[in-house]
């Protein structure tokens, strides 16, 4: 039997055992789907739920009494601590444990991988959504339908979601591969923003030689420097992609024949190579790039007044090593500005488009399980956080206590009129800490209403304006490099059977992969005499293979024929 045929045999035998345990009628008095109160008569349900303050639980939050109030539905609360939820949530799924929903979104500890997600479906210890939402959440519909690819990503290769929708649509995030330059030493030089990468090269060869920072020390200047604990840092994710699309990650992509390709087996990826191998043998990359992370790399920036790196790649403002702001010292971020992708020799002009991350991939955990007594309350429960007075209500928590109207003429994140000005509680307000559910449940937090909140202008001294600088230089310098969203390797679930082998192998190449970049570049192998010996071990490791188990999961997929 296929897991596809004992994925469904599993879910037919829950239904049935749910309906011989309902009471007769138990679903048929509720409002239309859409209104509140949901029903006139009393209803409960159990909710588990992770909270990072355990001491404080969610039945105290002020969401949840106006939640109860609007909807007619009393949540019994299992509150439970990050560090022990996925064991205690594998144990109640396995143990049959009388839930209702399970949420635990938008945390590292408590995520599960997508294919953990699969197992849950094949074992039928969770219940698929499609006709809930469909026939009960007509707000959560309306916005999975809202957004191209959103109800894709969750979807499973049987056609089905299992995972609550989840939308933070963070603008600046979206577009992560920047370069930040630092204007004060460009400003000192009497040098402009540059566009190529010979330009790029120019410029790192002044900061090196030229006492940059105006300190009278021309030696302690750093052109560049990455560093490794994220996709966005490394030395190559920005650079290459002045040659061929690097997205720093796995290094795939969607080519126009929906094939899944591995870029770095291109002659243009070699080409980068020795563009970047340039770059360090002038002495133009700090050699510790390639074993730093963002915080040693800041903790040496922040050493001194002036700062000591000139360029360097970071999705955001977190590049520069602290300042005194209290003492009116300005933020060393505000002295670094993110530069447009570089215009490569062969004209490509490109950044990754990050789209997919908006959906909350990365954080699964948000289940209706198949013990729940009354599906269609839930999803009717949860459609509420859908509405917009849901949506202000989990984002912003009540008018008038912890935001109001914003201040005649403010401009919000986007330089637009703002919509909104939040109200710092007090600390001891009783709901301080307390107001809302924040992102812990599913969500529809669109760029609109992140971007509405009253703002300091964008190069405010102490850094206060910086979702506004951040929004700003988004949408100039990056958005309209973006790569095609059908090119970009879109979320994929493999199979049981497949899921080990795939994630094997892809570890064992990248891991390969990130080794001899780093190899290349500082000249540890050659690029000309070891470039044809590092394709060669790419498919001893099993490139083939892995690309094959990509491919399989994208065609089994619901992008590959959504269009």
């Amino acid at each position: 039997m296929t897991h596809s045929m004992t994925r469904k045999l599993l879910a037919l035998i829950a239904a049935l055992a749910l309906a011989l345990t309902l009471p007769l009628g138990a679903l048929a008095d509720y409002a239309a789907p859409g209104t509140w109160p949901i029903t006139t008569e009393p209803k409960e349900i159990t909710v588990m739920v992770a909270n990072s303050d355990i001491e404080n639980s969610f039945a105290d939050f002020y969401m949840t009494q106006w939640y109860e109030e609007k909807t007619g539905v009393h949540v019994n609360w299992i509150d439970t601590a990050h560090d022990s939820f996925v064991e205690k949530m594998n144990l109640a799924l396995a143990s049959g444990d009388p839930i209702d929903f399970i949420t635990a979104l938008n945390n590292t500890s408590t995520r599960v991988t997508t294919s953990q997600v699969q197992k849950y479906a094949d074992q039928g210890l969770i219940l698929g959504l499609n006709e809930l939402i469909d026939n009960y959440a007509p707000n959560m519909k309306a916005a999975l339908e809202s957004r191209d690819g959103w109800r894709e990503s969750i979807t499973l290769s049987d056609g089905e979601m299992y995972t609550m929708p989840y939308l933070n649509e963070c603008f600046h995030c979206t577009y992560y591969g920047k370069m930040w330059v630092n204007t004060v030493w460009l400003d000192n030089l009497g040098l402009a923003i540059t566009t190529t990468t010979e330009e790029f090269a120019d410029m790192l060869r002044a900061f090196r030689d030229q006492d940059a920072n105006g300190n009278g020390d021309p030696s302690d200047e750093i052109p560049f420097t990455g560093a490794i604990d994220a996709y966005h840092c490394k030395v190559d994710t920005y650079l290459m992609s002045a040659f061929i699309y690097d997205d720093g990650e796995n290094r795939l992509m969607v080519n126009d024949d929906k094939q899944i390709v591995a870029v770095y087996t291109d002659p243009l990826f070699k080409e980068g190579l020795e563009y970047i191998h340039g770059l360090y043998e002038e002495g133009l990359i700090y050699p510790d790039s390639f074993t730093q992370t963002r915080s040693d790399r800041n903790a040496i920036n922040g050493q001194k007044y002036e700062s000591l790196f000139g360029a360097m790649p970071n999705c955001h403002h977190g590049i520069g090593g602290g300042r005194d702001t209290d003492a009116g010292e300005p933020a060393r971020w505000l002295e670094y500005q993110p530069i447009k992708p570089l215009v490569g020799p062969n004209g490509l002009q490109t950044t990754r488009v990050n789209y997919y991350d908006n959906f909350g991939l990365g954080f699964l955990t948000s289940f209706i399980p198949a013990t729940c007594t009354d599906p269609e309350l839930v999803i009717r429960w949860l459609d509420l956080l859908f509405t917009e007075e849901g949506r202000q209500m989990q984002y912003l928590g009540e008018y008038g206590y912890s935001w109001t109207d914003p201040d005649e003429g403010a401009l919000g994140v986007d330089g637009s009129a703002a919509t909104y000005k939040t109200i710092t509680l007090a600390q001891d307000d009783p709901y301080y800490g307390k107001m809302n559910w924040g992102q812990v449940f599913p969500q529809y937090l669109t760029k609109e209403l992140r971007s509405g909140s009253q703002m300091p202008a964008m190069d405010t001294p102490d850094g206060s304006g910086l979702e506004a600088y951040l929004y700003y230089y988004t949408a100039e310098n990056y958005e309209p490099y973006g790569i095609a969203i059908e090119n970009v390797v879109p979320p994929l679930y493999f199979s049981e059977d497949v899921v080990s082998d795939a994630a094997r192998v892809q570890t064992d190449i990248n891991t390969y992969v990130e080794e001899c970049i780093a190899k290349f570049i500082t000249g540890e192998m050659d690029i000309e005499s070891g470039w044809d010996s590092f394709q060669e071990q790419l498919k001893v490791i099993g490139l083939d293979e892995y690309l094959g188990y990509m491919q399989a999961a994208y065609e089994a997929s619901a992008y590959y024929n959504a269009d």
